[in-house]
């Protein structure tokens, strides 16, 4: 057992590591600490275990690689508050205009009600969804936010805040403009005004306009 919990000290080293910026050789460390488990039939289990978490903890570094502007939303799953889940990175014929926020974040609670009247505006358009990273907050809290301000556009909840983290993750508000191809245009920190927004929610307009006509 002493040497199982080994393998996963030397797999979370490579993890955080790679969090860092430093590109780390998982299958090498695996592999150095794999041949440390004895072949002994009583440590079979052990050993499928062991190499299960490795595969585990490889796949979490190659999930949590950063999304920039020029690369595709990835399908993630969201459960949203109103009870039904979404699919973040579906493929839908619209814009999609995403808010990180949190509730006891004021630029968010400013920036409310200016998301809730462009999702009114432009819905048949423009998708929008309002994800709050629970991570970092109180579901008490988040539904209290929603039914205080009558959000109307779908509010998400990235419970352990990975979506945030590979958009950066380094404040509230954080936006991401999506064009209908699912290609991330935008990833904007900080509160933006109704008229920055907006322009921006036309420039997408104008993009599927355009290569539609092509």
């Amino acid at each position: 057992m002493k040497r199982f919990l080994f393998i996963r000290a030397m797999v979370m080293l490579v993890v955080v590591g790679a969090s860092w910026g430093v590109i780390a050789n998982t299958t090498y460390a695996a592999s150095l600490s794999i041949k440390n488990v004895p072949l002994k039939e009583e440590y079979g289990r052990e050993r499928v275990e062991a190499e299960k978490e490795v595969e585990a903890e490889a796949h979490a570094v190659e999930v949590m690689k950063k999304i920039k502007p020029g690369q595709r939303l990835p399908s993630l799953i969201l459960k949203g508050l109103n009870g039904k889940s979404y699919d973040v990175g579906a493929t839908r014929n619209k814009a999609l205009v995403i808010s990180f926020w949190a509730s006891w974040c004021d630029p968010c609670r400013l920036e409310a009600p200016m998301l809730n009247e462009l999702y009114s505006k432009y819905k048949d358009d423009v998708d929008v969804y309002g994800i709050n990273v629970t991570r970092y907050d109180r579901l008490e809290d988040v539904q209290k936010f929603s039914r205080s301000l009558d959000l109307q556009f779908p509010i998400l909840l990235d419970e352990q805040g990975a979506l945030f983290e590979r958009f950066g993750g380094g404040a509230f508000p954080t936006h991401v403009l999506v064009d209908h191809h699912g290609q991330v245009r935008e990833i904007i920190i900080g509160m933006l005004s109704e008229q920055e927004l907006e322009r921006k929610i036309k420039t997408l307009q104008k993009k599927k306009v355009s290569l539609g006509a092509e």
